[in-house]
């Protein structure tokens, strides 16, 4: 009798084990995970939205970048408002106003934040100030190395687009500056906003879009 009870006992605690450990792992599908990152991304990019850049000094001025379109039916205007960042020479022949100054000092500082979890600051000169083009051109050569960087850094690499199985959208990895969301090839320059702090240094904040 006593080792029957035993038994019975061994049993029940067995099975209780079981049901607490099946309450505590809760299997996720690929489907769930899907879901949890395209939620991320839309935070992150309300977020990106939404910055700002007061404390950066006083906003002197905003620079636009438009490039002339062919496509009058999808730019009514024929202007389509952004710059290739993975391409710079194809739209730079058609950029509106692309070798007028727009920067008259001779340094700025020039930062990258989208779409990175880390910030990137970089500085540029030149004796004769700054043409959109010749900033288009910088930003991009940037946007390559900080690519470059994260990518040899990184433990998570980037899954090739034509192995995402679960989302279009660029995975995280870890490296130097922890890319997220977008690859080179979906990002475009709308504007910088030029400010100026108390000891005279020029900072540019990039809206970039995707």
């Amino acid at each position: 009798m006593k080792i029957n009870v035993i038994i019975s006992l061994l049993a029940i605690i067995f099975l209780s084990c079981n049901e607490v450990q099946n309450a505590k792992v809760k299997p996720t599908s690929s489907r769930d995970t899907t879901k949890d990152y395209h939620a991320i991304l839309l935070e992150r990019e309300k977020a990106s939205s939404e910055k700002l850049n007061n404390t950066l000094g006083e906003l002197v001025t905003t620079i636009s970048f438009n490039v002339k379109a062919d496509d009058k039916e999808v730019f009514e205007d024929g202007l389509i408002p952004w710059a290739n960042i993975e391409k710079p020479e194809n739209d730079i022949p058609q950029l509106v106003d692309g070798n007028k100054t727009v920067i008259s000092e001779s340094k700025v500082t020039i930062i990258i934040d989208y779409p990175l979890t880390k910030e990137y600051r970089f500085e540029l000169e030149s004796k004769n100030g700054f043409t959109r083009e010749k900033l288009l051109k910088e930003i991009s050569e940037n946007y390559y190395k900080i690519y470059e960087e994260e990518e040899s850094t990184a433990i998570i690499k980037t899954i090739p687009a034509d192995k995402r199985t679960t989302t279009y959208n660029r995975n995280q990895t870890d490296g130097k500056y922890g890319i997220w969301g977008h690859d080179i090839s979906d990002l475009v320059l709308s504007e910088i906003s030029v400010y100026k702090t108390l000891n005279g240094q020029i900072i540019l904040a990039l809206t970039i879009e995707s």
